[in-house]
Formats: C-alpha cells, structure tokens, sequence
C-alpha cells in the first residue's frame, strides 16, 4: 500500500466516525453542530489517557466514553430540554475548545511543552483495527436504519414523529439515545487523530473537521453509503499537503490545509438543496 493512501485513509477515519454519528442523529430529527467540540473533547481524552496510562486501546476507549458524556449533555439540553441545537451546538464548542486549551495547559505545564503517547498499533495494510472498523461503522448504520426495528423507530422520528408517538414511543428518548451514540462516534473520531495521524495534541487539533462532518452529511444525502466515497474524497484531499511536503514542494503549507474546505464548500454548492434530509430534522420533539 502506497504511503499516499495510507495517510488517506487514516486522514479518513475521524472525519467517517464523526459523519457517520451526525448522520445518525439527523435522521432521527436533531442536529448537532457541536460535532467539532465533541471531537475535540475526545482528542484531548484520548491524549490524556494515552499520556498517563500508556496503553492506546485503553485512551481510544475512554475517549469514546468521554463521547457518550458529551452525547449525554446535549440530549439533555436540546433533545429533552427543546433548546435550540444550533445555541446548544454554538455554546458547545466554545466551551469545548476553550476548555480543552486550557485543560491541555494544566497537563503539560506553563511552558505548553509537546508530549507523545504511544499510538495504536497496526493490524492489516499497515493501518490500526480502529481504522479499518471505522470504514464499516456506514455500512452498519445502512442495516441498521433499514433492516432493524430500532433504526426504523428512528427514522420515524426524523421522518413523522407524530406517527411515532401515536404508536406509543418516545421521540425524545429515540433521539437521546442517537445523539449518545453520534457523541460516541464524533469523540472517537477525535481519539483517532491523536492515536493514529498526530501523537499529540495541540489547540484545535480537530481543525475543522466536525464542520466538515455536517458538510458531509448533507453532501452523502442522509445516505450512509455514500458517506464513503464522500468522506474518502476529502480525506484524500487532507492527504495531498503530506504527500507535497515530501516531495520539497515550494507551495504554501496554507494552500493545502485550505483543499478540503473548498472541496466541501464545492461538493455543497453541486447538492440540490436539502433533498434526502428527514423532514422533521431540527424541529422540537412533540
């Protein structure tokens, strides 16, 4: 495998598990645009975990955890609560980034001094099992939305929740249980990317990607499937500026890290509109 496609996919991977998560918790109705800050809560864990534990299953592992909190809070407070996600989404990535700035700075001292954890070892094509079960998470949530009674009632919920209620189930607890997991898989995502591309964390680390999550999720279609190719596309993208720097390539480190942003911003302007989403999505539990 080309050291090119490796970074692709392993550059892929975050932004899959977090897409994947928002895209679950749309279609049961919600939105979250606090992807970002839950990505990079479990950044931070993961790094932390990594860092005083040693052990990378283990930090990827309570970074998912640290998902299922942030996951936990935001049904709380939009799904159950009716607060507007976006204030919701808004505020939560401020007080993420923020509080990982400053939690960061606590654990590695005044000085802000880089440390290492050990990152996940490789399993097949050069690439960790996390990685590679990433790239399946899609795949389950198709079967699952589409074959299972569960992912029926959530696309019920996205879909009528009215008709869900009148057959005695709970919109609000349909979309908790969604945004608990979509906080698992954006968090997880964030893990990755210390544990497997970067050994460290910086401020911001997550760089956009939750943002680019959102984007992903309305260029797939609400379509699990298509987050693949999708996801793939930016990840290749992310790839380039590797593969120019090792090549002694003279052009600005900027431009590369500015590709998938505008590749997203393209692929959007491309999409018709909102064709595919759930026709509740946004709207307060009845």
């Amino acid at each position: 495998m080309s050291g090119f496609l490796a970074i692709a996919l392993l550059l892929t991977a975050p932004l899959l598990l977090a897409a994947a998560g928002e895209l679950l918790l749309e279609k049961s109705g919600s939105i979250h645009i606090g992807t970002e800050g839950t990505m990079l809560v479990g950044a931070f864990v993961a790094f932390l975990a990594g860092l005083k534990l040693g052990d990378p299953h283990l930090a990827l592992l309570l970074a998912l955890v640290s998902g299922l909190v942030c996951g936990a809070v935001f049904a709380l407070a939009s799904v159950a609560g009716r607060t507007d996600p976006i204030l919701v989404g808004t505020a939560w990535n401020l007080v993420a980034a923020g509080g990982t700035a400053f939690a960061y700075r606590l654990a590695a001292g005044a000085t802000g001094g880089a440390h290492e954890v050990p990152t996940l070892p490789t399993l097949f094509l050069g690439l960790p099992a996390a990685v590679l079960v990433a790239f399946l998470v899609p795949v389950a949530i198709h079967v699952f939305v589409k074959r299972t009674r569960p992912g029926l009632a959530l696309v019920a919920a996205g879909e009528t929740p009215e008709a869900l209620e009148a057959q005695g189930l709970s919109t609000v607890r349909v979309r908790s249980w969604a945004a608990i997991v979509s906080g698992a898989l954006a968090a997880a995502g964030g893990g990755l990317l210390v544990l497997t591309v970067s050994p460290t964390f910086v401020e911001g680390v997550t760089s956009g990607r939750g943002f680019l999550a959102l984007a992903l999720v309305v260029f797939a279609r609400w379509k699990p499937l298509l987050l693949l190719p999708a996801a793939l596309l930016l990840g290749g993208a992310n790839a380039l500026q590797y593969r120019f720097q090792a090549t002694g390539s003279t052009i600005p480190y900027a431009f590369f890290l500015a590709i998938p942003p505008l590749v997203a911003l393209v692929a959007l302007a491309l999409s018709r509109g909102r064709s595919g989403a759930p026709r509740a999505l946004g709207t307060p539990a009845p």
